[in-house]
């Protein structure tokens, strides 16, 4: 092994390791001279049914629009790309559909979106059959999944089940 003088090997230790030590401390100072960024929480809208309205009572199908209250609690509006849904009546179920067309609820207001749905009596009780057509309330469970999109932040799914009352208006 080579012997070197020992100002030398002080020399290849500097000249090694003071580089990786200044790399170091410039980039701990960076880092902490960089403003955290507080990025806003997406708020998940709230979701409610309005009204259930009857278009057209027939004995074997019944065509209804289902008015759904969304409730934008965030400072930036938000566009629901996506829009899968079940109702339930009575326990039963009525009918289910896909929206696709994109909607935005502004920032921190509220919007309303009739849902068109063909509901088939064929499997259902007659009681339920009669309720409907006599408009009285009825309960519901309305399930389904949102894609929710906001400007600048990752798109996020939203799974929903509402259940409540509602009255059967024409």
């Amino acid at each position: 092994m080579f012997d070197f003088p020992l100002n030398l090997r002080y020399w290849h230790i500097c000249t090694r390791i003071v580089p990786i030590v200044l790399a170091l401390s410039i980039c701990s100072y960076a880092c902490k001279s960089v403003p955290s960024a507080d990025l806003p929480r997406i708020k998940e809208p709230d979701f409610s049914i309005s009204s259930i309205r009857i278009m057209q009572a027939e004995l074997i199908n019944t065509r209804f629009f289902v008015r759904l209250h969304i409730d934008n609690p965030n400072p930036f509006p938000v566009t629901l790309s996506s829009f899968s849904y079940k109702l339930y009546g009575s326990g039963l179920f009525w009918a289910e559909g896909t929206d696709r067309d994109m909607w935005t609820v502004p920032a921190l207001e509220s919007a309303e979106k009739e849902l068109f749905l063909v509901m088939n009596f064929i499997d259902t009780r007659r009681d339920l059959l009669d309720r409907v057509i006599a408009m009285q309330w009825v309960s519901y469970q309305f399930t389904g999944m949102v894609i929710i999109n906001a400007p600048d932040m990752p798109v996020f799914t939203k799974n929903f089940d509402l259940r409540g009352e509602s009255e059967v208006t024409r």
